[in-house]
């Protein structure tokens, strides 16, 4: 119900801001009947070698309209699709709303930009339970999904980029019999400065026999952490989650390339990377406070602390927790300990903003040095307890914020400096890699710049802030 809601929302006003599934996922099979009576299922696509475009759309959706009047993904299936001399690409469109009706699709129905069905050759699926597996947040969306099943938003592109994209997945195709992949992982690691965390990496078969084992190197520039040679039996498109090395970033952002150097048949597809974030975040006091106000869906929220250990500090408590309320709990902690601390939503799409002003606080000594609210299904944030630390040092963390979250572009940063500095900032990907780089110079006190993201792609984005000898880091959504 509240997706349909908040898909309804979206599609009035062009855009919207919820969860979408993240990119690199393996996308889940499915099977679907298009207008015509033909049946589709995503994985015989697939397994026929064919990078799969899929755009769900609603016929009411103007923005979806605009796109579709385009022609470019008729474009790109008359030229690359089946019959075609490359024959590489199929287009689906699946119709996300379940009230559409094919008079709609049509375009004699009374819920609809136009006639979406003449001129088209690719399949058009009216099944609101696919767009649903695929964790649809808003129209258009469209996805790129390579024959090794991983999924990657590549949203309303240009038919060149889109061919160029679509030819990227030619690497993760199971053409020669002994072939393994490292894909890169669905989010970054975060822990504490001086903490140690676990380097890991999915390994996947992309050969067309078993893979049985690989060596897999884990370096920060061209320092080797280490290596594991891992042995097994992954069948083709199987996939393992290996660990490497445990690891002690010293840094506040470190970019871990992961490469398969044991021999195989496509080097092309053996190296992937990710990001460490080495959070220097303290509480100066082993008593700590946390705040909860819930959105107007609490029972979707849950959270967890964990120790250094890994063991559960604390959680919240039994039952649901009502919605629009706060709640408050005291925490007694273990001093120089690396805390990390979880929160939950079921929905994917955070306390805040969509459905209510939900937000969380952590404090010690009377000041929040932990703050959130905007996330998609779950947002993890490390922290150290030092009883020794003033307040002072955590000063970038408490005082910086990022907006809009998600944006189209233009974000605003705020932040309070302890003195007059140079300010770096850094954009990385979801992978680990540098997209943007700017530093300037700012006075003490509260300060207030721009960066414009328009020129980075519809995606997930982390967002480091490096001054007065401090780092803060927050992650942002770029929507189109």
């Amino acid at each position: 119900m509240k997706k349909t809601l908040l898909i309804g929302l979206a599609l009035s006003l062009g855009t919207m801001a919820s969860a979408q599934m993240p990119d690199y996922r393996i996308c889940p099979d499915f099977t679907g009947t298009d207008i015509n009576g033909q049946s589709h299922n995503l994985y015989s696509l697939l397994d026929q070698g064919y990078t799969v475009i899929v755009d769900v759309s609603a016929t009411w959706c103007g923005p979806c309209w605009t796109y579709h009047q385009t022609h470019t993904l008729e474009n790109l299936y008359t030229t690359y699709g089946p019959g075609t001399a490359e024959d590489k690409v199929i287009v689906l469109m699946i119709e996300g709303d379940g009230s559409t009706t094919l008079a709609n699709l049509n375009g004699t129905g009374a819920n609809t930009q136009g006639n979406w069905v003449t001129g088209i050759s690719y399949p058009i699926i009216d099944d609101a339970a696919i767009a649903n597996l695929l964790e649809i947040a808003y129209y258009p969306t469209i996805y790129r999904i390579c024959p090794n099943r991983m999924i990657t938003e590549i949203g309303q592109q240009t038919l060149a980029a889109m061919w160029t994209s679509c030819q990227g997945c030619d690497k993760y195709r199971a053409d020669s019999p002994t072939d393994g992949t490292v894909l890169p992982n669905l989010q970054n690691d975060v822990v504490c400065v001086g903490g140690s965390v676990d380097l890991h990496v999915r390994l996947q078969n992309t050969g067309t026999t078993p893979l049985t084992s690989a060596t897999i190197e884990a370096k920060r520039g061209t320092t080797v952490l280490g290596t594991q040679n891992w042995t097994g039996s992954l069948n083709t498109y199987d996939l393992e989650d290996v660990t490497i090395t445990p690891f002690t970033p010293t840094a506040p952002t470190n970019t871990i390339v992961y490469t398969i150097t044991s021999t195989d048949d496509e080097p092309a597809n053996n190296t992937a990377s990710n990001t460490v974030v080495g959070s220097n975040t303290v509480a100066s006091s082993t008593t700590v406070q946390f705040t909860l106000l819930t959105d107007n869906y609490g029972a979707e929220t849950t959270w967890k602390l964990f120790d250094g250990a890994g063991a559960i500090a604390y959680q919240d408590p039994a039952g649901n927790y009502a919605n629009a309320t706060t709640y408050n709990q005291t925490w007694t902690l273990n001093n120089d300990d690396c805390y990390r601390f979880e929160i939950y939503d079921s929905a994917g799409d955070g306390v805040c903003c969509g459905y209510g002003i939900g937000s969380y606080s952590i404090s010690a000594n009377g000041t929040n040095f932990i703050t959130g609210g905007e996330f998609d299904d779950i947002e993890s944030k490390p922290f150290l307890t030092n009883a020794a630390t003033s307040v002072e040092e955590n000063s970038l963390e408490t005082g910086l914020s990022i907006y809009p979250n998600p944006t189209a572009g233009l974000v605003n940063i705020n932040m309070d400096l302890r003195s007059a500095s140079t300010v770096n900032m850094t954009v990385l990907n979801i992978v680990g890699e540098t997209v943007m780089q700017q530093a300037k110079g700012f006075g003490a006190g509260a300060q207030r710049t721009t960066l414009d993201l328009s020129g980075l792609a519809q995606g997930s984005y982390i967002v480091n802030i490096v001054a007065d000898g401090m780092t803060a880091t927050r992650q942002i959504a770029i929507t189109k």
